[in-house]
Order: C-alpha cells, then sequence, then structure tokens
C-alpha cells in the first residue's frame, strides 16, 4: 500500500465497498489497482509521493466530433 495526498473531495462504492469519504489534503493508503481505479472515475483525485497517478482508458474510445454540418456520421436516425 503506498501513500497518496487527495486533491479534492471524493466518495465512492467499488463492488459494494465504500472508498472515502476524502476531504482535500487528506493522506490516504491505497493499493496501485484502487489508486487508479479512483484517478479513472474522477481524474486528479489522487497524488502519489512521487507524482501523478495515470489514468488507464478502459471504455470505447472516444467518438469523433461532428463536422461542420454538426451530424455525426454512422449515427442512428432519429424516431427509429
Amino acid at each position: 500500500m503506498d501513500p497518496y495526498q487527495v486533491q479534492h473531495r471524493y466518495a465512492a462504492y467499488r463492488d459494494g465497498q465504500q472508498i472515502g469519504p476524502w476531504a482535500e489534503g487528506d493522506q490516504v493508503e491505497l493499493s496501485t489497482a484502487d489508486a487508479e481505479w479512483v484517478n479513472r472515475d474522477s481524474p486528479g483525485t489522487l497524488l502519489a509521493a512521487g507524482g501523478v497517478i495515470k489514468a488507464v482508458a478502459d471504455g470505447p474510445a472516444r467518438q469523433k466530433p461532428a463536422g461542420a454540418n454538426r451530424q455525426h456520421r454512422g449515427s442512428p436516425n432519429r424516431g427509429k
């Protein structure tokens, strides 16, 4: 378990287990996996003793932004 500093208020539930509540400036000890999960859930929440934890993307890639005509190509039509 490594020490981390909380950068802003945070509380969550993960698999039925409560994480937090923490206030800004609190010192907490978490496993690396739990710390990475917290930073994926709320980026920038935890700061490791040696620097910032990288958040690994679990989900699908983001959709490309809409073009000049503001329509997403390949999107389902309304009303279907």
